[in-house]
């Protein structure tokens, strides 16, 4: 009877013992779900990391080195800026002009003509201004074909806009004309070597127009013999 007492309470007090770890080994194993929520988690806040360094750098493939994108854009943004081409207000009214009406005509030419009088030569910048008028006074030829327009028309149209001229204007035009009438030839017939002049003068864009146009040659001929002829006593 004792040995039956015996196994009873010993029986009891290891089922005892079991329960009580069980319960510790529950109470400290973390939950699936709670494992699960700090996997998520720490991937998300890696994959943001991950995102937030590779938009402040760019990575060389040539040389290993890191470039910031806010160097990148102002660099491409300060090139864009340094190559911008001077803007020239005569040549892109000439340019634009469609009306060959006398009246539109003779206002387009004294523009082109005040280029050619508002320097002198020996100045400083006489050899940009030389450029700059001879290319506008070709882009203006071009620009209303002046080898087909009818010659007293044109003859009336240069002529007035220079008589029209002031002492100082024309004393600056027959000073400056043969200048300007040799680059004139010398953009059409070797321009390379003006490339850079016309560039600096911001007329870069039309001289190009002007060596592509194959009626640039004759245009130009017929307007400074024009002028040749007649603008000097």
């Amino acid at each position: 009877m004792k040995k039956s007492v015996v196994i009873v309470l010993l029986a009891g007090t290891i089922a005892v013992s079991a329960v009580g770890c069980g319960n510790r080994n529950a109470d400290s194993a973390p939950s699936v779900e709670s494992t699960a929520a700090e996997v998520t988690e720490a991937a998300s806040s890696s994959e943001g990391s991950s995102a937030g360094s590779q938009s402040e750098s760019v990575v060389s493939s040539s040389s290993g080195e890191s470039v910031s994108s806010d160097s990148v854009s102002s660099s491409v943004s300060s090139s864009s800026q340094d190559n911008a081409a001077p803007e020239t207000e005569a040549l892109t009214a000439v340019a634009v002009s469609s009306d060959d009406s006398a009246a539109s005509l003779e206002s387009s030419f004294g523009d082109v003509l005040d280029i050619c009088t508002s320097w002198g030569p020996g100045t400083a910048g006489s050899s940009l201004q030389s450029v700059l008028s001879a290319v506008t006074l070709i882009t203006w030829a071009n620009t209303n074909d002046v080898k087909d327009m009818d010659q007293d028309k044109l003859l009336g149209i240069v002529m007035d806009v220079i008589d029209k001229s002031d002492d100082t204007e024309k004393d600056a035009l027959a000073a400056n004309w043969r200048t300007i009438y040799d680059t004139g030839d010398s953009i059409l017939n070797d321009p390379t070597n003006l490339y850079g002049i016309m560039s600096d003068a911001g007329c870069y864009d039309e001289g190009i127009a002007i060596v592509q146009n194959a009626d640039s040659a004759k245009n130009w001929e017929t307007l400074k013999l024009l002028i040749e002829r007649n603008a000097f006593e």
